[in-house]
């Protein structure tokens, strides 16, 4: 028998499964012949198809090395690797394909697979975006590409990919759902959003899809200051989960067909974000029996380890939430799980400990130092505004009062305890606190600018202040008699305009120790933009402290508004002494409920500040001169703090505040 009869009897063997004789028919060739490539790689592929890779991959590289050029033997070689899980050695077979090899999405494809076998996603997403772009139509490589740019946090590119895939085969589930989630990810909301309620309505049992959207609607209240989203978030989390607490809230997380009830059955991905969106909006009582269920289907309580050490904070135990938190091993959000253990190393007193976490809270951040550089410019544009002589508000010409009553401003250099006192107000019944909504950016967009008050018409100027009233009937309805508090601490910077829409309007200033306001600022992580950017960096958090201040104190001088300063150290300290002349410079009858503020954030729902897990809390003296407690880690920025406080009352020596701005 020849060769070239051997080769095709065991050829023939090979594809009607008959491996055994195949393997001797391939054996006797190279046994005769140790240059016939052809006879090695069908050894190779005879031994890889039995379950012998090593040997399957000695006789592929064998002829691989006698035909170099022949790309066929290459690929199968890279794709005996890849199945043996010899990642770095097949991404190494499977190099970058140049010159006239760079159009051939074999050679592509095969490197994309070595790739992702090594999880190296800058490889991979270049392989599989050359695959699709060589073969538009095929939907499987743009959907590879767009987790392999997931895999590397490049959200919007991820999105653009898997967008495509979508596209092409639009019934794959596991692609809208990474769509819906890079999108998210990618902070293109809407369309994510729009995303998610699509795979609702085709299946409204697909829990999967309705986490997605509850994260998506409650990372919309974040970054739109909306409450209604928030909630809505929640709401969506929550509606499937039945009577019973526990069991409920875990059925929100097993798998599609799954009914054993172990842990197997069960999506802990969705678990752990719907435990995350429950501590969020402090339902704790949920929270506890989610993670009691979770235990009884015996779910790895370590999955649950940042809600269990959040819940182990509020109870008062921070030595259980550490216990918890110290493993390497827990996964999720960088932010969320440094800002727990900067909360529980600061409530053991391990203060460098607590201010390393914050700092490693606030680098994990994606684009650090991109958002450092738009912070930086925005402090800029506030001092360049400060300066301007055309800004000067003593030539503002201001609307009269108009038919509608005009709200109150509650406002104060962020963690100043603007959320403690906002939740006092609600306490009222004649009073509607919106927490953070951006009414007056309405009525900038309508003026296009904020600046040049003194030369706006008497129209431009109500037809602003209607935008504003327009944006505050979406939240309040219209019918409302009583006095709306508009909550929004940087709308400190905004006084001229405040003067010129509403120039009867009462002013509430919260006020705290500079040193704390800038160390707590720090310390938290806030849902990022170019303001809240500065948050990031100390330096850039004492600087911000010191631009907005010089404006806030500068446009007071300018604007003959009714200012009401209540130091946050004296509310703490004297609740009822401080409450009482607020509420008369408001014009409001005194109401004992204003007292009971840990009532009134329990039923006010999804607090949507840094303080969400304080307010509920009893009203202590520890958050007031936290800040020596840090005094070695603020000494670079004390002497510019410490200057603001002695203008603004405060005692060098006890730290008292006598006076007010």
């Amino acid at each position: 028998m020849t060769d070239a009869d051997a080769m095709r009897d065991a050829l023939a063997a090979f594809q009607s499964g008959a491996l055994g004789h195949a393997q001797t028919l391939a054996e006797g060739i190279v046994a005769a012949d140790r240059l016939n490539a052809s006879a090695y790689h069908l050894l190779g592929l005879i031994q890889c198809r039995s379950g012998r890779f090593d040997d399957g991959i000695k006789a592929l590289g064998r002829a691989t090395e006698i035909e170099p050029a022949n790309l066929a033997f290459r690929v199968m070689l890279v794709r005996a690797l890849v199945d043996s899980g010899r990642a770095s050695e097949a991404l190494a077979i499977a190099a970058r394909p140049e010159g006239k090899d760079s159009a051939n999405p074999i050679l592509w494809h095969a490197r994309a697979e070595a790739a992702d076998c090594a999880k190296d996603y800058a490889a991979g997403s270049e392989a599989w975006l050359r695959v699709g772009a060589l073969n538009p139509s095929d939907w499987r490589a743009w959907s590879n590409a767009g987790n392999a740019l997931a895999g590397l946090e490049q959200w919007s590119e991820a999105a653009d990919a898997l967008r495509r895939a979508a596209r092409l085969n639009p019934g794959e589930l596991p692609i809208r759902r990474n769509l819906v989630s890079a999108l998210s990810r990618a902070k293109q909301l809407a369309e994510a959003r729009a995303e998610a309620e699509t795979l609702l309505a085709a299946d409204s049992g697909d829990t999967v899809a309705r986490m997605l959207l509850a994260k998506i609607l409650s990372e919309m209240g974040f970054q739109h200051q909306s409450l209604d989203h928030y909630d809505e978030g929640v709401r969506q989390a929550l509606d499937r989960a039945g009577d019973v607490p526990g069991p409920g809230l875990l059925e929100l997380g097993r798998r599609p067909g799954a009914d054993a009830g172990n842990a197997a059955d069960f999506d802990i991905a969705i678990l752990v974000s719907l435990a995350y969106l429950l501590e969020r909006t402090s339902r704790i009582d949920e929270l506890r029996a989610l993670l009691g269920a979770a235990d009884r289907a015996g779910i790895d309580g370590q999955e649950f380890a940042c809600a269990a050490a959040a819940i182990a904070l509020r109870d008062g135990d921070p030595a259980t939430a550490k216990r918890l938190l110290d493993d390497d091993a827990i996964t999720g959000d960088p932010g969320y799980l440094h800002r727990l253990r900067a909360k529980v190393e600061d409530a053991l007193g391990n203060h460098s400990a607590a201010f390393a976490e914050a700092t490693a809270m606030n680098r994990s951040v994606a684009d650090f130092a991109g958002w450092r550089e738009k912070a930086a410019d925005y402090r800029a544009r506030l001092r360049a505004m400060r300066r301007r002589a055309d800004f000067h508000a003593g030539k503002i010409a201001p609307m009269p009062p108009g038919k509608r009553r005009s709200p109150a401003f509650l406002l104060g250099f962020p963690r100043s305890g603007t959320t403690l006192l906002d939740t006092f107000l609600m306490g009222h019944p004649e009073t509607r606190v919106l927490e953070e909504v951006h009414m007056l950016g309405a009525a900038e967009t309508s003026l296009g600018s904020a600046t040049s008050l003194d030369q706006r018409t008497a129209f431009e100027l109500e037809r602003a202040r209607d935008a504003y009233f327009a944006e505050l009937d979406r939240h309040v309805d219209p019918g409302f008699t009583g006095l709306v508090v508009d909550k929004l601490p940087l709308n400190m910077l905004g006084l001229p305009l405040i003067y010129a829409l509403f120039p009867d309007a009462k002013i509430i200033f919260s006020q705290r120790h500079p040193a704390d306001c800038v160390l707590s600022c720090f310390m938290q992580n806030f849902v990022l933009n170019d303001p809240m950017a500065s948050f990031l960096d100390l330096g850039d958090c004492a600087d911000m402290y010191d631009a907005s201040m010089d404006q806030f104190i500068s446009s007071q001088g300018r604007v003959p508004l009714a200012v009401h300063i209540l130091v946050y150290e004296q509310l703490i300290a004297d609740a009822e002494g401080q409450l009482r002349p607020l509420i008369e410079f408001l014009g409001l009858e005194w109401n004992a409920q204003l007292l009971d503020h840990r009532a009134t954030a329990r039923t006010r729902g999804a607090i949507i500040t840094p303080s969400y897990d304080q307010v509920v809390k009893p009203l202590n003296s520890a958050p007031s001169g936290r800040w020596r407690r840090y005094e070695a880690e603020l000494a670079p920025v004390l002497p510019l703090l410490l200057q603001w406080a002695e203008r603004l009352g405060y005692s060098s020596e006890t730290g008292e505040n006598s006076q007010s701005v």
